[in-house]
């Protein structure tokens, strides 16, 4: 059942002594005067000089997934920690000027157990009418890893219209079933993208659609899901969009191929089959020449073409940003970067986009981290024009590392607002609280 968060007072008082402590960490690469602000200074104007961070209680408050209502209003997914039940979904609300939102859940927040030994939320969407869908996975229940779904009401109440009391739990008869991105079409069905084991092929590709109400839509694909096969060890959808004609993009990671690990990528049609225009009979690999490369990202462009960020591994470098273009049929775009992909690095030992956005005049901004620098791991963003060139009036060349004075800043998703401010949340680690959810907004 959803249960709301504890000791709220307490809690209050821990997040403000929080943002407190965000607001005298230093920032590298993003800071300006207030007479003049720059593309990629921190805002100001937004929680404690740019930055909210929030302490739900337990001392592994982690947030993987951003999304952005009409009203400015920010919402933040996650896990928090409870002693009893282990890790549960988190969802906390904020205010577009970055304090806690106590119109909803309690107090700005709310958790929800789905059983398991642990509870990870892991993607955000918002409909239409306001109601909040949330997508993870129940590690560890009775039959293994299920893909988990919770919908609340715009004040963050359980929505009972929704499952068996505002949840859903799907297992496809394996003991790894995980889910990482959610979207809602147009007509309020809920698609699902992850990964599902198969004794034969090891993980595949999984595809989910749901009716309005929590059902398997047995309308799509397979009596509800859509698979697919790229034969790596293990194939992993991170990141799915939906284009304005029902047809669904996945795209992620085949693990473990003849030439290691590939960036994959999957379209369906919208009644779940394999989309045959796309790449070869509805699916893309790409091996950039390195044995890791990984694919956490996708936004689609207002023509079509297709953005995909994630990671490369330079020999000299390590992991960087890489950033892919393909034409809407599947081919790389050879007028983006260099034959269709650019790679950025941090100076991190490992600098990994988790995130992708494309803003309205089609500059392109992914987020990550950077670890391993020498201040640790750093929130990680960079901006690109819309022909793959860093943005040089964003940051410092096109690049902002922000370090929140841990050895642990990690960036894991962002949101633009429609000013073109950059919300960008992830997690921070406090020495006697340990990890907390951290929102920071961006000049764009």
């Amino acid at each position: 059942m959803l249960r709301t968060s504890r000791s709220a007072a307490a809690q209050s008082v821990r997040h403000l002594a929080f943002v407190a402590l965000l607001g005298s960490a230093l920032c590298a690469c993003s800071s300006s005067s207030d007479s003049a602000p720059a593309a990629g200074s921190l805002d100001s104007g937004f929680g404690s000089n740019g930055k909210v961070g929030t302490d739900l209680g337990s001392p592994a408050d982690r947030a993987n997934a951003v999304a952005l209502q009409s009203d400015g209003r920010i919402v933040v997914v996650g896990s928090t920690q409870d002693p009893a039940q282990g890790d549960n979904f988190a969802v906390v609300r904020y205010t577009p000027e970055g304090k806690l939102d106590s119109t909803f859940g309690e107090g700005g927040k709310t958790t929800t157990d789905f059983g398991g030994k642990s509870d990870i939320a892991r993607a955000v969407a918002l409909q239409s009418d306001g109601r909040i869908v949330v997508a993870g996975t129940s590690h560890g229940t009775d039959t293994g890893d299920n893909i988990a779904l919770a919908r609340y009401t715009p004040d963050g109440k359980a929505d009972n219209t929704f499952g068996e009391g505002g949840k859903v739990s799907t297992d496809l008869g394996t003991k790894a079933d995980h889910a990482n991105a959610v979207a809602v079409a147009s007509d309020g069905r809920i698609v699902v993208a992850g990964s599902t084991q198969d004794p034969a092929q090891g993980d595949n590709f999984v595809v989910l659609r749901y009716t309005a109400d929590g059902k398997l839509d047995t309308g799509f694909g397979d009596g509800g899901r859509a698979t697919t096969d790229f034969n790596g060890k293990s194939d992993v959808a991170q990141a799915l969009s939906i284009g304005p004609d029902g047809r669904i993009l996945a795209a992620g990671t085949s693990h473990g191929t003849a030439t290691g690990d590939n960036i994959a990528l999957a379209r369906y049609t919208a009644d779940g089959k394999p989309d045959t225009t796309f790449g070869e009979g509805g699916k893309v690999s790409t091996d950039l020449g390195t044995k890791s490369d990984h694919a956490n990202a996708v936004a689609l462009q207002s023509d079509g073409r297709i953005v995909v960020a994630g990671s490369t591994v330079d020999q000299a470098q390590g992991e960087n940003f890489v950033i892919l273009r393909d034409t809407s049929e599947g081919k790389p775009d050879t007028g983006f970067g260099d034959g269709g992909k650019v790679s950025t690095d941090f100076g991190g030992k490992a600098d990994v986009a988790n995130s992708v956005r494309v803003q309205s005049d089609g500059k392109i901004v992914a987020v990550g981290t950077s670890h391993g620098t020498a201040t640790g791991d750093n929130i990680a963003i960079a901006r690109y024009t819309s022909q793959g060139k860093l943005d040089t009036g964003f940051g410092d060349g096109g690049r902002v590392s922000t370090d929140l004075g841990t050895k642990a800043d990690h960036g894991n998703a962002a949101a633009i607002q429609s000013d073109g401010r950059i919300v960008v949340v992830g997690t921070t680690n406090d020495p006697a609280q340990g990890d907390n959810f951290v929102v920071l907004r961006y000049r764009g």
